[in-house]
């Protein structure tokens, strides 16, 4: 009975201290989503859409808010991430190198999978506020396919980009991540 007893009280203990243990995954390097996962829309009625798609992404955790403009010419998601709890946990969250190549993953993939939106504004509300637009003619220039005729621009992410901080800079050098005062 006590070795039953002691073998119970150890398994609690390091039940117990593993739960202490856990740590939250880095919102930013989570596993990519696949455009070819998300249902491809072109209707208007699709803000329950967007956001379970932004809800995939790397980012997500910190999502804010998303805006649809949709009254006129060009059409335009804007998305905000803020800190949602530790500000300086944010902060580390979005380093200039992790933040290049979310926001360029996530448009990918919006561009990709939201069949009529022109561009993507991101904020993210670090101490120093940041915000970029990337059009879908950016994409495709940058990617050189259409990527209204891409079902899986992941892939295009993969074959072309993965890994390479090079190309995304040079994408950023054209296309400036501007701070905002």
């Amino acid at each position: 009975m006590k070795k039953t007893y002691v073998s119970l009280t150890l398994c609690t203990v390091f039940t117990w201290l593993s739960g202490c243990a856990y740590a939250p995954p880095n919102n930013l390097s989570a596993e990519r989503v696949s455009a070819s996962s998300i249902h491809h829309t072109s209707s208007l009625e699709r803000d329950t859409s967007i956001e379970e798609i932004t809800n995939k992404l790397p980012g997500h955790l910190y999502l804010k808010g998303i805006t649809f403009q949709n009254a006129q010419k060009p059409y335009y998601l804007a998305i905000n991430y803020a800190a949602t709890g530790n500000q300086h946990t944010f902060e580390k969250s979005w380093t200039s190198v992790k933040t290049k190549r979310t926001l360029l993953h996530n448009a990918t993939i919006l561009l990709s999978a939201v069949q009529n939106v022109d561009s993507v504004h991101f904020t993210i509300n670090t101490t120093i506020p940041q915000t970029i637009t990337i059009t879908r003619k950016e994409l495709t220039d940058f990617y050189g396919t259409n990527l209204r005729n891409y079902n899986d621009a992941n892939q295009v992410w993969k074959t072309k980009y993965e890994g390479q901080q090079e190309k995304i800079e040079k994408f950023y050098d054209a296309h400036p991540i501007t701070e905002m005062q």
